[in-house]
């Protein structure tokens, strides 16, 4: 497997802050820091829609999954709903800078502004704002049967059961004291996991069990993703990437198999949807292919590996990046403004 040459790019005004595949893989939507925001055609690139944008810069862009709206958050504490080809839902201004939007499955639009989490429908109808949480939200998870949201801040997890309203009390806490910046959850629904600014990634059993903690390692933990079924834990550090089994009881007691491909530090870190192969994005341009681990006991070893130089001539830095649904091709948006399609040969 490998990635094929670029299909097609589209330039933004400024570094891209957030690419967003439609569920049926038709569309892109993709953000920049310059506040330009747009969905393009995902098989010529053409731009079909330049929505409304976002001073100060868009962070966030979420389809529902459904696929009838498009939900994008912005510095200027707005977020909004627009439909494909650019009309405008609704928009709600939430006080803070709204850099997480993530979606139940069942279209209910959880929205995080400074340290308050909010609910909005497909239709634009803002639900609820639960009360403040320790401090600034940095990253949103649903849980279960899409029912249970949870919010990483500072001092721990805190979950709230959205289908008890007007009880907004939270239903659960996992405390720890550190700061969050990436949080995954199991598709098994046993394990939640979060990166800290510590050096640490931390782990909470959702139903039962000891809370566990992997450290050791050398900076902040800032990329987490499991594999579609829940068997492997992907984690960046630098410019390595490290795998960890989580099958039976989990990692305790164990180790991970590890792997440098990058010259840089790793940016974005994402599985092949339903497939056992992951990709790896880095600030030196590069985009990686790693297979999953036969072992921990050997090392990673790269399936593809395409220098940013093959794209423009200035190998920039990938800023993020998202599968297509169907798993054939990956969008990538870059620092120096260019959201680009490769295709899996």
């Amino acid at each position: 497997m490998s990635l094929g040459p670029v299909r097609w790019s589209v330039g933004l005004d400024d570094h891209v802050t957030c690419v967003a595949v439609h569920p049926d893989g038709s569309h892109v939507a993709a953000g920049s820091l310059g506040g330009d925001a747009v969905i393009v055609d995902a098989l010529d690139g053409q731009v079909t829609a330049k929505l409304a944008s976002h001073p100060l810069g868009v962070l966030a862009a979420a389809w529902s999954p459904d696929g009838s709206v498009l939900a994008t958050g912005g510095q200027d504490g707005v977020v909004r709903l627009s439909t494909a080809d650019g009309g405008v839902v609704a928009e709600h201004t939430l006080g803070g800078w709204v850099e997480r939007l993530v979606w139940s499955p069942h279209g209910v639009l959880a929205a995080a502004a400074g340290r308050v989490l909010h609910l909005v429908r497909t239709d634009g109808t803002h639900v609820h704002a639960y009360p403040q949480v320790s401090s600034t939200v940095s990253a949103i998870q649903w849980a279960g049967n899409g029912t249970r949201v949870g919010v990483a801040s500072y001092g721990g997890l805190t979950w709230f059961d959205t289908d008890k309203l007007p009880n907004d009390a939270p239903a659960r806490v996992h405390g720890f004291k550190g700061s969050p910046l990436a949080l995954v959850l199991s598709p098994t629904g046993k394990w939640a996991c979060a990166g800290y600014q510590d050096a640490s990634i931390h782990l909470w059993p959702l139903w039962s069990g000891d809370e566990l903690t992997m450290s050791g390692y050398p900076a902040k933990i800032e990329h987490l993703a499991f594999r579609h079924d829940g068997r492997w834990l992907a984690s960046a550090c630098l410019e390595e990437l490290t795998v960890w089994s989580f099958a039976g009881k989990g990692p305790k007691g164990t180790r991970p198999a590890a792997g440098t491909a990058h010259d840089g530090r790793i940016t974005w870190v994402g599985w092949q949807p339903g497939r056992d192969v992951l990709a790896t994005g880095g600030q030196d341009g590069r985009l990686v292919l790693w297979p999953s681990p036969a072992s921990v006991d050997h090392p990673l070893e790269p399936i593809d590996v395409v220098d940013g130089d093959d794209v423009d001539g200035d190998g920039d830095e990938v800023a993020t990046a998202a599968w297509t649904p169907d798993a054939r091709g990956l969008v990538v948006g870059r620092h120096d403004g260019s959201v680009e399609f490769r295709p899996v040969a």
